[in-house]
């Protein structure tokens, strides 16, 4: 044990020197979260034209409307390519908004008093990746009933009602901060074993550790400690100048947040290192490494959701493992709402993916150097 703290701590001074794994780790994310902070911090959603394609939706029709119109609206949900679920109450739209049931994604609460039409939306305001498609179709069908229904002959007022159903109120800010946080785990998974097996191989480090009774195990654990913790410091400023600067409050659930932060970084790590062997040369590994960064964070949702992505892109984005390490993250800081099914699938294909690519990365490389 006391050799392995010598060699825990001989890693961490060496990290600290390492300018370069300190400007992506800790300085990085920080620059961007200051100009995509000060830029989009205060903004709000607006509407915008987005064509849906069988977009399931809840409504509820009070007894004050006609039964002819129910049929009706049924008969222009069709013709948007809207599917919609006939709800018996309120409540029942509002749970099925909150819980995604039956593939609900927003809701429509039509009702009639004296002789002036009430037709309002529902939609989670916590999922900021929608958000504008929902205000998109809830105004395309208030447009439609307006023509086609209610043929302009009596008022109809049009209320687009979003509701939170996360703890904090879910910002602009707060959704961009998350995204800052993915973008550090990546960048410190990515580069850790780059920097470890690497750039320590280079310099011959490696072969002169392998020459000791001690196994290569000792030497992988340690670093991946040092990565996480320093990883670690970089999470706790960017909450701390979040809240500092544009007063971001989040309600983070800590259980949710550490497996998130585990599974993410050892994923991250297995990325870094099959780079690695493919490349063999520490540098052109580290570039390719930051290449695909970069394309993540553009991509994946982390600044701006995919939505305002073209459909082809978005496909591209998902296959991203950034775009669900940020999703993930949103959720355990509060910031978005995605199912507990989804959460934990996400985490397990995550280490199932890490606990294979991580050992036989350390292995493959201890034998390089033992040959």
């Amino acid at each position: 044990m006391r050799i392995f703290r010598g060699i825990f701590k001989a890693m961490f001074k060496s990290k600290l020197r390492d300018k370069a794994s300190l400007f992506w780790t800790l300085a990085f994310p920080l620059m961007f979260l200051v100009i995509f902070g000060l830029a989009f911090g205060s903004t709000s959603t607006t509407s915008m034209n987005v064509d849906s394609e069988e977009t399931r939706y809840a409504i509820f029709i009070d007894e004050s409307v006609g039964g002819s119109v129910q049929e009706n609206i049924l008969d222009v949900s069709g013709e948007l390519n809207l599917k919609p679920l006939l709800a018996k109450s309120t409540e029942d739209v509002e749970k099925s908004v909150k819980e995604g049931l039956d593939g609900v994604e927003f809701g429509v609460i039509l009702s009639k008093s004296n002789d002036v039409w009430s037709f309002e939306g529902l939609y989670d305001a916590a999922d900021m990746n929608r958000q504008q498609l929902y205000q998109s179709l809830v105004s395309n069908l208030a447009n439609a009933f307006r023509k086609d229904i209610a043929e302009f002959e009596t008022i109809i007022e049009v209320e687009i009602r979003d509701r939170q159903f996360t703890k904090e109120p879910v910002t602009s800010i707060g959704y961009i901060l998350s995204g800052v946080i993915a973008i550090s785990i990546t960048f410190s998974g990515l580069t850790a074993m780059i920097v470890s097996f690497g750039f320590y191989r280079k310099e011959n480090i490696i072969k002169r550790f392998l020459a000791t009774p001690l196994n290569g195990s000792s030497f992988l654990i340690a670093d991946l400690l040092n990565t996480m913790i320093v990883s670690i410091l970089s999470i706790l400023l960017i909450l701390v100048i979040g809240k500092l600067m544009f007063q971001v409050d989040f309600v983070m659930n800590v259980f949710y947040f550490s497996i998130t932060f585990l599974t993410s970084m050892f994923l991250m790590m297995g990325i870094g290192g099959m780079f690695l062997l493919i490349f063999r040369e520490p540098n052109a590994a580290m570039n390719t490494a930051n290449i695909f960064s970069v394309i993540m964070m553009f991509f994946a949702g982390v600044y701006f959701p995919i939505g305002f992505l073209p459909n082809w892109l978005q496909v591209f984005a998902r296959l991203l493992p950034m775009t669900y390490v940020a999703k993930n993250l949103r959720f355990a800081l509060g910031q978005d709402f995605i199912p507990l099914s989804e959460f934990w699938l996400v985490n397990i294909i995550f280490i199932a993916i890490a606990s294979v690519s991580i050992p036989f990365i350390g292995r493959s490389i201890f034998k390089l150097e033992k040959g």
